[in-house]
């Protein structure tokens, strides 16, 4: 991860986390992140500075979206949710974003 801003849309602000999502051929999706601060609050995807969930992902490349089924989580609330998020691959980074943008945050990978 090389950025994670979060706030209102337009009006994003850098968020100290560092972490990787992991795309598999066999079709999941694997998120782990770090707040450096372990009393971070948490978050709806987050507990103590910790984000951890995986699950199968179905991915729409004409869209430039993925919907993933949570399997299991840190967060037990998220276990059992889809969640659809938005994705732009340009040069090494990939972005993304809520489908819905009252959630108010954008993830900046780099590509390996």
């Amino acid at each position: 991860m090389t950025s994670l801003e979060v706030g209102a849309e337009g009006n994003l602000k850098p968020v100290p986390y560092s972490g990787q999502v992991i795309f598999t051929e066999a079709g999941t999706l694997s998120v782990q992140a770090q707040n450096p601060d372990a009393k971070a609050p948490d978050t709806p995807y987050t507990a103590n500075g910790y984000e951890a969930y995986y699950g199968p992902v179905a991915i729409n490349d004409q869209d430039k979206t993925f919907v993933i089924t949570v399997e299991s989580s840190l967060v037990r609330n998220l276990v059992g949710q889809s969640m659809k998020r938005k994705f732009e691959v340009s040069d090494n980074k990939l972005v993304l974003t809520p489908d819905n943008p009252a959630e108010g945050w954008r993830v900046t990978y780099e590509r390996y």
